[in-house]
């Protein structure tokens, strides 16, 4: 399908770059960008609170006293996504 689209030129041009660095087409580099993001999108689920269904109380092993568990069991994802994208180097390569 044939559509345009309006890029920020240092955004272009970085896209351009890394078309030439890949042996591939402009267009295939955005395509690519476009099914990870889509991906990561389609996979982000809300944090599931923990909370029992049955009692609407706090699951059995669950201390509101302890923060750190808490946070582990709502934002683990999260953190571990964030980490393995700053591994990744996607964020040094991409324009500001």
């Amino acid at each position: 399908m044939r559509t345009t689209l309006n890029i920020d030129d240092d955004l272009y041009r970085f896209v351009k770059l890394e078309a030439v660095r890949r042996g591939v087409t402009a267009t295939s580099v955005i395509e690519d960008a476009l099914r990870s993001a889509m991906r990561l999108h389609r996979e982000t689920v809300a944090p599931e609170f923990p909370v029992s269904a049955r009692t609407g109380g706090l699951r059995p092993g669950v201390s509101l006293q302890d923060s750190d568990q808490l946070y582990e069991m709502l934002y683990a994802d999260d953190d571990r996504r964030a980490t393995a994208m700053a591994m990744s180097g996607i964020h040094d390569r991409l324009p500001a």
